[in-house]
């Protein structure tokens, strides 16, 4: 026994320095997981601006644990902790004080840093605006059905002292007269903004605050690698005079109006179902077992979950409709998704029905008339992007806007492969958009006999026709109905654009669009031409 006590003691000191050592080598890797993994914030429990002591609810991830951090409030020049009442990896529960060094009206960053090394964790953190008047408070965030909307109360009671142009601005111009005509393809009282960063966003935020604008909205759209902004105007602006105004003070911001966009849906006709659709242009007979693998993204009405077209389907949808505005029917939407993904065996059996759908609602109903907005295009494209959508359906059209084609662009360079609708003004009207934009192919519509749409744009923009003339596809409630208008060729773009990512998963944008333009049946004079683009649309064969 007393022989082999000193042979056990080298041994026991050999395990624990192996332990040591163990421990050593896996703290940098936790540390530069942690690193890796920085706090992100996507939402607070309010919209619009908080006053002092509201209480917050932070959510997120990688929040880690109280110990040794805080929430902060700051701008380049203020610092100041939240006390927090409640900390999880997940949620923070949080107090808003009433601190000397918080203006009311100011915009500051919340985020969260290092107590003891001061250092910033949240990297661009998440923008909070500090109310104006004491009474003013926007409340919780708004519930899945929203309330109905009640007036904007941020308008500011008195003019702020202004703080200086940024530099190499100029003055302001004086407000023009307010004109007698409001353009129905915009919203009358409000302009959109682009910043590089949120520390860009939240610095202009306060600029224009100060010269009278109203901060309905500011985001972050990580996929498109910008922040965009919703300024509602100042009383007696209207938007263009807006507009020249603040190009002129920040000529290196690009800003633009809020236009509206409406589905390119022209016609619907009941009746008994008759699909010609897929024989048309030779949609593969095993295609409906393909792109399991593959996501199409919709921008689109809201869609009627309840359909059996969606029964057993993958379908994730959210909605981009400002709170208080009610959306529009279904009808639209659900008629294009299931065209894309419709259950075999349904009344509305689709192209692609293993593909998982994304679909974002943007359209509301505004005095009868279905529209949605710039912002909520680019919201929703962002948000595709986020979830890997390589190829977006867009069946939609209206004027150009230069936010708009920035969002496609951006998208575009990313990788997605983006499908609208060539529009449904008649064959001398002017392109429409976004389908007029370089970066997004453009469809048109023929009929059974591949006839030309009657009614659909033409011009150089043209890229593929499809069928859009009586197809058949889902109705709101139950059935289905013959569908005409651009809007309905284009998900047979998307379809193909999907099955042709399904075989080459790691294809550009442009190759797919070359792939599909090659493909296709030669319509009208020899050639590319102003009516059918490249020809009849040939998706490829089976998986």
């Amino acid at each position: 026994m007393s022989a082999t006590r000193p042979a056990r003691v080298p041994a026991l000191l050999c395990c624990l320095l192996a332990a040591v050592l163990a421990v050593a080598a896996a703290a940098p890797k936790t540390a530069a997981a942690q690193q890796a993994a920085p706090p992100t914030i996507v939402g607070i429990g309010v919209v619009g601006c908080v006053n002092f002591g509201d209480r917050i609810a932070v959510r997120g991830s990688g929040f880690g644990r109280a110990g040794g951090r805080a929430l902060m409030l700051r701008d380049p020049n203020v610092g100041v902790e939240l006390p927090v009442s409640n900390w999880t990896d997940r949620s923070i529960v949080a107090t808003v004080p009433k601190h000397r060094q918080l203006g009311r009206g100011k915009w500051y960053v919340l985020g969260i840093q290092e107590v003891r090394s001061g250092t910033w964790l949240s990297g661009q953190g998440r923008p909070v605006q500090i109310c104006d008047d004491e009474a003013v408070s926007l409340g919780a965030e708004p519930p899945s059905r929203p309330e109905p909307r009640q007036p904007d109360p941020r308008r500011p009671a008195q003019q702020p002292e202004r703080l200086p142009p940024a530099p190499g601005a100029t003055p302001p111009l004086p407000a023009p007269p307010p004109t007698a005509a409001v353009d129905a393809d915009r919203e009358p009282d409000e302009v959109l903004a682009i910043a590089a960063s949120l520390a860009d966003a939240t610095t202009l935020a306060q600029q224009v605050t100060n010269l009278g604008y109203a901060v309905r909205s500011l985001q972050d759209l990580p996929t498109l690698g910008f922040a965009l902004l919703r300024l509602g105007l100042p009383a007696g602006l209207d938007v263009p005079g807006a507009l020249n105004a603040l190009r002129l003070s920040f000529p290196a911001t690009l800003f633009d109006a809020n236009t509206l966009y409406e589905p390119d849906a022209a016609s619907d006709t009941a009746g008994e179902p008759r699909h010609f659709a897929k024989a048309l242009i030779g949609w593969p007979e095993g295609a409906p077992g393909c792109a399991a693998s593959v996501s199409i993204g919709l921008i689109d009405t809201a869609l009627d979950r309840g359909h059996s077209a969606f029964a057993g389907r993958q379908v994730t949808d959210r909605s981009f409709i400002a709170a208080g505005v009610p959306p529009a029917p279904p009808d639209h939407g659900t008629a294009v998704a299931a065209l894309l993904v419709g259950a075999p065996g349904s009344t509305a059996s689709g192209l692609l029905p293993a593909a998982r759908l994304y679909a974002a609602a943007i359209f509301a109903l505004r005095d009868d008339r279905v529209v949605g907005t710039t912002d909520a295009i680019a919201r929703a494209v962002d948000w595709l992007g986020q979830q890997g959508v390589r190829v977006v359906n867009l069946s939609l059209s209206g004027p150009g806007n230069q936010v708009m084609r920035l969002t496609f662009e951006r998208a575009h360079a990313g990788g997605m492969l983006l499908v609208a609708a060539a529009g449904n003004n008649g064959p001398n009207a002017a392109p429409v958009f976004p389908a007029g934009y370089p970066a997004v192919m453009a469809v048109t519509a023929v009929d059974a006999s591949l006839q030309a749409y009657s009614n659909a744009n033409r011009g150089g923009y043209i890229d593929l026709a499809a069928p859009g003339v009586d197809v058949w596809s889902a109705r709101q409630g139950q059935g289905g109905r013959y569908n005409t208008g651009t809007s309905f060729a284009a998900p047979f773009v998307s379809a193909a654009a999907a099955l042709t990512l399904s075989q080459t998963p790691d294809a550009a944008p442009e190759t797919i669009r070359r792939e599909l333009q090659d493909r296709a049946r030669d319509l009208g004079r020899p050639g590319r031409d102003d009516t059918f683009g490249r020809g009849l649309l040939q998706p490829p064969g089976g998986c």
